[in-house]
């Protein structure tokens, strides 16, 4: 048998053998992120008022170095439009840098200069605005009191399912399915685009309105735009990958939070809390940064916000930054902009996982238009059907 990896450097392919390629690249950032010693190291810093975190990691058996070395060479491929052969050939860099960054795991100069450059910076402008909400300015958001909240009955698991399995039927999503799993967090939620599973912690419980919430954000944008994007025969276009897409993705997920009424002031002013903590602490320790934050939030949600900024570093009383959560609130500022100035980007932005100015694709006859976009009237039926 000869190795897929004999032949190499082709600097022409078909999408097919691309895909394929990239298929087999293993980069589960957020798995190797997440310290094995992280329980253990958030005892010791509370119960200090010095310890600072030295995190501890594994990354994943991978081939990924043999795959980009079969796609280093790679300059077109042949079958498909030009503009998305260059896509690909972007992605499969972008795909490089993140292999790369997950590898320099524990770091701190080389996570912190590949994640700013893979997820870019936070600008004096977005500072100021996060720094704005922090103060309690909400004016230009649609937010409601976390405190006022009715929440509903709270629901089990299985109930959960049963909710899940209404949903899809209604959004005409077929073969997705929850999955219950023991490796993600309590009380969490993931979704899996390749098995078309959302991975449920097995003791999940979630009030009727968290789960509705759940829903416009998880399905409703991310499980969507996944679908949409599998349907135009560019398979990249259903799974993460440009980082341009991301502040999209989160972008939009925010905003159908805000129109349907779910956005409240409680999250807007945590993912402003991330920008602010990127922006000041870079240079600061773990603890300085935590002792910042301090004057915003609680004691728990000022660790959350500090570990999400400095999680991947390893000594932490040594300076150095995460930089993916900036998306967050990025992303839903910019979403904002485009949809007041033209709403009529909301469904094309639904024609997969792209980013704005791809957009012009789906104008362009390049993407076909969404096969499924959520509206206000679709959830309150699907609302109405599950009893929420």
């Amino acid at each position: 048998m000869i190795s897929m990896f004999s032949k190499k450097g082709k600097s022409e392919r078909k999408l097919e053998e691309v895909t394929k390629l990239l298929q087999k690249l293993r980069i589960p950032i957020g798995l190797v992120f997440t310290p094995t010693n992280l329980k253990e190291e958030k005892e010791r810093f509370f119960n200090s008022e010095k310890y600072e975190p030295n995190f501890e990691y594994r990354v994943v058996k991978n081939k990924n170095r043999e795959i980009f070395k079969e796609l280093s060479s790679l300059k077109t491929i042949t079958d498909i439009d030009p503009r998305v052969s260059d896509f690909y050939i972007d992605l499969i860099e972008s795909k490089k840098v993140s292999s790369d960054l997950m590898h320099g795991v524990g770091d701190n100069e080389l996570v912190t200069g590949l994640s700013l450059k893979k997820y870019g910076n936070v600008s004096s402008k977005l500072f100021r605005n996060a720094s704005r909400v922090l103060r309690g300015k909400l004016d230009k958001y649609d937010v409601i009191q976390a405190k006022g909240i009715n929440k509903g009955e709270t629901l089990d698991y299985n109930q959960i399912d049963e909710v899940f399995r209404i949903t899809f039927e209604s959004l005409g999503l077929s073969g997705w399915s929850i999955c219950p799993s023991k490796n993600i967090s309590r009380n969490a939620v993931k979704v899996g685009i390749k098995r078309k599973q959302i991975f449920v912690d097995p003791k999940i419980t979630r009030s009727e309105y968290k789960l509705k919430k759940l829903l416009v954000h998880e399905v409703g944008t991310h499980v969507l735009r996944s679908h949409n994007g599998f349907k135009t025969g560019f398979p990249a276009l259903g799974n993460a990958n440009l980082p341009s897409y991301l502040d999209v993705e989160e972008g939009l997920a925010t905003w159908n939070e805000e129109s349907m009424g779910f956005l409240t002031d409680r999250w807007l002013k945590k993912k402003a809390g991330l920008v602010w903590a990127i922006y000041i602490g870079e240079n600061m320790t773990f603890r300085q940064l935590y002792n910042a934050l301090t004057g915003s939030f609680l004691k728990n949600s000022a660790w959350d916000i500090a570990y999400r900024v400095k999680r991947g570093l390893g000594d932490t009383s040594y300076s150095g930054i995460y930089a993916k959560d900036v998306v967050y609130f990025r992303g839903f500022r910019k979403i904002k902009r485009v949809l007041e100035k033209d709403p009529t980007m909301y469904e094309k932005l639904y024609a997969g996982k792209i980013d704005i100015k791809q957009t012009k694709w789906v104008d362009d006859g390049l993407l076909p238009k969404p096969q499924i976009v959520p509206s206000k009237e679709l959830w309150s039926d699907i609302f109405e059907k599950v009893n929420l």
